[in-house]
């Protein structure tokens, strides 16, 4: 069932992509013509560029993907998706289409020439031509994927990333120059994650010497994943490459979220997040600084366990006043800060927040009541009732389901 609804999704997404392409076909691709000395013939190149792509000077990653025909708009489809929760950034795609009578000897024989083409040819143009960033990855599928291992073993500088699916063709050569690359550790930061479908007999036994090869010749800098699929077969392998293998290949860009203060403590605490985001921020070429989400969900732990001195720290390493007021879009948020200061008799730090809070959400019954729990704890019952009619009459005005509740409360105090 949960397979069924997510490639259920996924045709959702891709036809609501084929449908912006009809409307607004220049913000999903452009088309290039490559005449290809190595391959003696003309290359149609389609090139899809992220929406924020004009609106800023920010370099791009880019996902090379061969037999375009078929998976081009699988590539725009998952980056979507992906990037709506802030899983990966945005990046460029770069489509090359195929032929199904030539790609057979195009990938095979002639592989060579196929290999020139894109280290000679395609790559550096279209580094010239667009804003790129040096994270490339490569996508292919069945022999496409077997072409992709021997680049990895004969051409490792040219992709950081390769994503595999169901590949074929894996001939001794390709197996005896990858095992020669990895002995001498030639790969340094690549990155591949490879999927076959448990039913693909004809490719197990190669892929398991292939991982054999990699586990052999592990390294730090090299990330190797394979994945023998119990539920993807030969032509819904590239779904699960996709979409797991971009969140595999950008695996540091997500922000981070502990879920505990112990989980933070054993990452290393903020020395190693701040190591970790400058890292990620020199290899997207991005802000260095703490993610926003990051700072959120620490302070926000520290209030769960209840460990007030840990939280004043983050909120003075994280100028915590100027994150609460930027960073909430609901009151609900401002009234929790307010009520833990309260709880550790903090007023002065209760009521600051409180006023920042009131002045971004001036018709707020949430704050205004949370202003009447203020002043119950400076022991003013006076001031109490006043706050908390003010929040009923909001309440009343906006007819809120805490009309009851405020109402409640202000009766202890009759």
């Amino acid at each position: 069932m949960l397979r069924k609804h997510y490639i259920l999704v996924f045709i959702f997404i891709t036809q609501h992509i084929v449908s912006q392409h009809h409307k607004n076909s220049s913000l999903i691709n452009d088309v290039i013509s490559i005449k290809s000395e190595v391959l003696n013939e003309t290359r149609k190149i389609q090139i899809y560029l992220p929406p924020n792509y004009h609106k800023s000077q920010t370099k791009f990653p880019v996902l090379y993907v061969v037999d375009a025909q078929r998976y081009f708009l699988n590539g725009i489809a998952f980056q979507q998706n992906l990037t709506w929760q802030n899983t990966i950034p945005e990046f460029i795609i770069v489509g090359i289409h195929t032929n199904n009578q030539k790609r057979r000897r195009l990938f095979d024989k002639n592989s060579t020439k196929f290999i020139q083409f894109l280290e000679k040819e395609l790559i550096p143009k279209i580094k010239s031509d667009y804003n790129t960033l040096d994270e490339t990855i490569y996508f292919g599928w069945e022999m496409a994927a077997g072409l992709g291992f021997e680049i990895l073993a004969n051409k490792p500088h040219l992709f950081k990333g390769y994503l595999l699916s169901s590949p074929t063709f894996l001939t001794a050569d390709r197996e005896k120059a990858l095992n020669k690359t990895l002995a001498e550790k030639k790969l340094t930061t690549q990155r591949i994650y490879s999927v076959l479908g448990h039913k693909e007999n004809w490719a197990i036994q190669s892929m398991k010497r292939i991982d054999s090869i990699f586990k052999k010749h592990s390294s730090a800098g090299t990330k190797w994943k394979f994945n023998l699929s119990k539920t993807d077969n030969h032509h819904t392998t590239p779904l699960t490459t996709i979409n797991e293998g971009l969140k595999i290949f950008f695996n540091d860009y997500k922000p981070i979220r502990f879920y505990t203060i112990n989980e933070f403590e054993k990452f290393g605490g903020i020395k190693s997040l701040k190591k970790h985001y400058e890292n990620r921020g020199k290899r997207y070429q991005i802000s260095t600084e703490i993610h926003e989400d990051t700072k959120h969900f620490l302070l926000l732990e520290s209030m769960r366990e209840n460990n007030f001195s840990l939280f004043e720290k983050f909120i003075k390493e994280f100028n915590g006043y100027h994150l609460i007021k930027e960073y909430y879009s609901n009151p609900r948020w401002y009234r929790r800060y307010v009520l833990f200061y309260l709880k550790n008799k903090k007023l002065k730090d209760a009521e600051e927040v409180l006023n920042i809070g009131m002045n971004k959400y001036p018709n707020s019954s949430i704050l205004f009541f949370t202003k009447g729990n203020f002043y119950k704890a400076l022991g003013k019952p006076n001031l109490q009732k006043f706050w908390y009619q003010k929040a009923i009459e909001i309440a009343e005005t906006k007819h809120e389901d805490e009309l009851v509740f405020y109402q409640n409360e202000l009766k202890k105090i009759q």
